[in-house]
C-alpha cells in the first residue's frame, strides 16, 4: 500500500509505470520467494519434446537420476522426490487403474477384468478405461493442488494386467482378459486408448501393461513364483506370451512393466532379450520399464541370479529396467547405481538413456506446461468422480 500511494503521489510517473509497479507488487505479494524464478528451456513450450527432455535431463547430478530411478514407489519408497532446484514437483508413479481406483479415494468401480473380457467388447474397455482415467486425472489435480503425493495419488497407471490366464491355481486370473493373446491384445489396445486420451500433445493418464513376461501362476506351487522359472519354448513365447504386449505398445503404451519370475533362465526385469532386443529394438517401445514390487530385488534375493545389491542394480539397468518399484529405501537395489556405475558395471551414457523416458512421460502427462494448456488440468472430482455418465 505504501508503495502504490508513493506512484500515486508522483505526478511525473506514467500510468503504464504506474500499472508495471502495482503488477511486481502483487507478483511479491502473491508468489513465494522460494519458488525458483529462473526458465529453463524444458519448460519451453516451443521446443521439441526431444529438446526439452535432453535439456531436463543434461542438467540433472547422477545422485538426482539415482532417486529419480530408485523411488517408483510403494509405500516408504515413494514418490519420485522433488528436484526444488529446478522447480520439479515429486511425481507419484503407483497408481492402479485397472477398472476404477478405489485405492485413491471415492471413485466409481467396474467389474473384474475377465467379466469385462466375456463382452467381447472393445468399445466397452475403451469406455472403462476412459472412465477411469477421467477421475484418476481430476483426483490427481486435487492432490497435487494441496501437495499431496502419496501412494495412488498419480496419473501413471500399473494397468492393464495382459497375462494369458494358463492355470486356475493363480491368483490374479480375475485381472487378466483371459486366456486367448489375439483377445487380450485387442483389449489392451482399447484400454490403452481409452486410458491416455486422445488429445494430440497431453496424455490424460499413462498406460502400463504388465506381468512382462509369461507371468500367470501357479502361486507357490512348485515354487513360488517370486523366484519361478518359465522354461517356455520360443514358439509358445512368441505365439502365445508376447502377441499382446506387442499390440499395446503399438497402441502406445508410455509403461512395461516387468514380472517377478525368470524366462528361461534369466529373471524378466534383468532379461535383456525381452526388454532391449524385443521390447525396443524390434518393437520400437520408447517408454520406460518399471518393475514389479520388489521384483528388481528379487533378482538376488529369490533367483540368485547375482550376489550383490551392485550386481543387481547394473544387470536390471543395463537390461532396460528404467524404474525400481520397491517398498522401502534400505533395500533398494538401485540405490547402489552409483556405486555400478564407479566399478565400470554401468556407463554415464546408459544412465542418461534410462532416465530420459521418465521425465518425457511427465512431459506428455504436461507437468512442465502451463496448466491453461492442458485440458485435462481443469478436470475437477465433484464434476467427474462417481458421475451418473460414469455409474451408467
Amino acid at each position: 500500500l505504501a508503495l502504490v500511494t508513493q506512484i500515486k503521489a508522483n505526478t511525473e510517473v506514467s500510468m503504464a509505470k504506474f500499472l508495471g509497479d502495482v503488477w511486481v507488487l502483487l507478483l511479491v505479494c502473491f508468489f513465494p520467494c522460494g519458488l525458483p524464478q529462473t526458465t529453463y528451456p524444458f519448460q519451453n513450450t516451443s521446443l521439441s519434446w526431444q529438446e526439452r527432455v535432453d535439456d531436463l535431463v543434461g542438467r540433472l547430478t547422477m545422485e538426482e537420476i539415482i532417486l529419480q530411478m530408485s523411488r517408483g514407489g510403494a509405500r516408504d519408497n515413494g514418490p519420485g522426490p522433488a528436484i526444488p532446484r529446478l522447480g520439479i514437483p515429486p511425481h507419484q508413479w503407483n497408481t492402479e487403474c485397472l477398472r476404477g481406483e478405489g485405492n485413491a479415494g471415492p471413485a466409481t468401480s467396474f467389474p473384474q477384468a475377465l467379466g469385462l473380457a466375456a463382452t467381447f467388447s472393445t468399445e466397452v474397455i475403451h469406455a472403462v478405461a476412459e472412465a477411469t482415467s477421467i477421475e484418476v486425472r481430476a483426483k490427481y489435480n486435487n492432490y497435487t493442488q494441496h501437495q499431496q503425493y502419496g501412494d495412488h495419488t498419480g496419473i501413471s497407471c500399473f494397468s492393464p494386467v495382459i497375462n494369458i490366464m494358463r492355470h486356475p491355481l493363480w491368483g490374479r486370473n480375475q485381472e487378466t482378459y483371459g486366456e486367448d493373446p489375439y483377445l487380450s491384445g485387442r483389449l489392451a489396445q482399447s484400454f490403452v486408448s481409452g486410458l491416455q486420451g486422445d488429445h494430440p500433445r497431453y496424455i490424460r493418464a499413462n498406460a502400463g501393461c504388465k506381468h512382462f513376461d509369461v507371468h500367470g501362476g501357479p502361486e507357490n506351487i512348485p515354487v513360488s513364483r517370486f523366484s519361478f522359472d518359465a522354461k517356455v519354448s520360443v514358439r509358445d513365447w512368441h505365439m502365445t506370451f508376447l502377441p499382446q504386449f506387442q499390440k499395446c505398445v503399438e497402441a502406445g503404451t508410455y509403461s512395461i512393466m516387468c514380472s517377478y519370475n525368470s524366462i528361461r533362465g534369466v529373471p524378466s526385469c534383468a532379461n535383456k532379450e525381452l526388454l532391449t532386443d524385443i521390447l525396443r529394438d524390434t518393437w520400437g517401445f520408447h517408454g520406460y520399464v518399471v518393475s514389479d514390487e520388489t521384483a528388481v530385488e528379487k533378482i538376488m534375493s529369490q533367483h540368485h541370479y547375482t550376489k550383490t545389491y551392485e550386481e543387481t542394480a547394473a544387470v536390471a539397468v543395463n537390461a532396460g529396467t528404467n524404474l525400481d518399484l520397491t517398498v522401502n529405501r534400505k533395500s533398494n537395489a538401485y540405490n547402489y547405481i552409483g556405486k555400478a556405475v564407479g566399478s565400470g558395471l554401468i556407463s554415464i551414457e546408459t544412465l542418461m538413456q534410462r532416465v530420459e523416458p521418465l521425465f518425457y512421460t511427465r512431459m506428455r502427462l504436461g507437468e512442465f506446461d502451463p496448466p491453461q494448456m492442458n485440458p485435462y488440468s481443469k478436470l475437477n472430482v465433484t464434476d467427474v468422480v462417481q458421475s451418473a455418465e460414469h455409474r451408467e
